[in-house]
């Protein structure tokens, strides 16, 4: 019984430590992904150049060549959305943007 009593407090620690990490993006959602990408930049993540960029989009292509060099793909249809990666030690952070404009829809940790 003691043993599942721990077995659960670890999972709520883990759970919530998640949640916690989760939690430090949610002041940029909808911001410029310019200005979120500078902000990820100070707190220590490293962007990840796409060494790939011809085998996406044209228009991943032309935000590449905007000095965008971590983004992954775009796509250009009913509503324009790229994807961004980027990495701190073990950890991958994907940001989605939307619109033209983009402004940052999520980001999402990768496991």
């Amino acid at each position: 019984m003691k043993l599942l009593a721990v077995i659960t407090m670890l999972i709520g620690i883990f759970s919530l430590s998640v949640h916690a990490k989760e939690l430090r993006f949610d002041n940029y959602l909808n911001a410029p992904y310019s200005e979120v990408r500078a902000g990820l930049i100070s707190q220590g993540w490293k962007t990840i150049t796409n060494k790939k960029i011809q085998d996406s989009s044209l228009y991943a292509q032309d935000i590449f060549n905007q000095g965008y060099e971590e983004v992954l793909d775009c796509i250009s249809m009913e509503r324009d959305q790229c994807k961004f990666v980027f990495k701190k030690n073990k950890q991958l952070i994907l940001v989605t943007t939307k619109d033209k404009t983009l402004n940052v829809e999520s980001i999402e940790i990768k496991k």
